[in-house]
């Protein structure tokens, strides 16, 4: 049986899965990745994790054909090297090159984001459609764009960011300098800024997070409540922009924040409905990932079997 290896590098785990070219998944691993011991070790983490999916697997060694990483960016596609990630304090890590030494085997990169948009237009919610574009609500705010099939990487490889999309130019500025963007409101980070300056507490013992603010606003607190409609609203503001700009015909949700369920999207679907152009909304499905903590090793491992045979489509 020929198999690829896909690897789903996060700052906080490291998930590896053996696929076959149906999409099933015969083995994964799951650790931490304790980026704080550098980069060298971290390498040799995913090494070991990649080992360990193998083995779970019980098939040989030489029937895993490619291994393909997503990894946070950003990063270079064609030279294999992660430029800069804050997530893991990289900067110019040459992966690919430092991965094949060590598993003899060839190396795909991608942007993470990009890789669990392929895994679920492959295999999961997007499956059979002609433009997936998947939306991360996580620690910050990411987009993958597939079309037919493939990748849409931009001029120079940096397209999808989503989360930098200005949705008030008169907005707090970010970490990154710009003012107003997206993630500064429907992210995790973004919906904890909105909690702190709506005096918004959570009870005693309770941990400052999306999923104690979403429990808040069911149980009727009105501020927490707010927190979700603001985020929701600023999300149908972005996500207008890219509706008019690329014309998907579905978009997937993921993400941590993305479990708030309707008391996000509620607001989310209002804007969208309201600003849209009728012809962009028709026919465009919404939906939630289908594939889980598997979507970005599954991705990565449709990009290593693209790559090993351009005929897969």
């Amino acid at each position: 049986m020929r198999t690829v290896i896909g690897v789903d590098l996060g700052g906080t785990n490291i998930l590896s899965a053996i696929v076959n070219d149906k999409g099933e998944v015969l083995g994964t691993d799951k650790r931490p990745t304790l980026a704080k011991l550098g980069s060298p070790k971290v390498i040799q983490r995913i090494v070991d994790s990649v080992h360990a999916a193998s083995v779970q697997s019980k098939l040989p060694w030489s029937s895993h054909m490619a291994v393909g990483i997503g990894s946070p960016g950003p990063l270079d596609q064609n030279t294999g090297v992660i430029i800069y990630t804050p997530n893991l304090n990289w900067h110019n890590v040459p992966i690919v090159s430092l991965l094949q030494k060590k598993l003899h085997k060839p190396v795909y990169l991608e942007n993470d984001a990009n890789a669990a948009t392929l895994g679920e237009s492959w295999i999961g919610a997007g499956k059979d459609e002609k433009v997936v574009f998947c939306v991360t609500l996580g620690t910050g705010v990411g987009g993958g764009l597939v079309i037919d099939g493939k990748i849409y990487h931009g001029a120079t490889g940096v397209s999808n960011h989503l989360g930098h999309v200005i949705v008030d130019p008169d907005g707090p500025k970010s970490s990154y300098g710009n003012k107003g963007i997206l993630e500064q409101y429907a992210s995790a980070l973004g919906i904890a800024r909105l909690a702190k300056e709506m005096g918004l507490k959570p009870l005693r013992g309770q941990k400052a997070s999306p999923k104690t603010f979403k429990e808040m606003a069911l149980d009727g607190n009105i501020k927490a409540k707010k927190v979700f409609e603001t985020a929701g609203r600023m999300l149908g503001i972005g996500l207008t922009s890219a509706i008019h700009l690329l014309n998907p015909s579905v978009i997937i949700f993921s993400g941590g924040v993305s479990h708030a369920g309707n008391i996000l999207f509620k607001p989310m679907y209002k804007e969208i409905n309201t600003r849209c152009f009728k012809s962009h909304l028709k026919g465009l499905k919404f939906r939630m990932a289908k594939l889980g903590d598997n979507m970005g090793a599954v991705g990565a491992a449709r990009l290593a079997w693209q790559a090993l045979n351009s005929s897969i489509k």
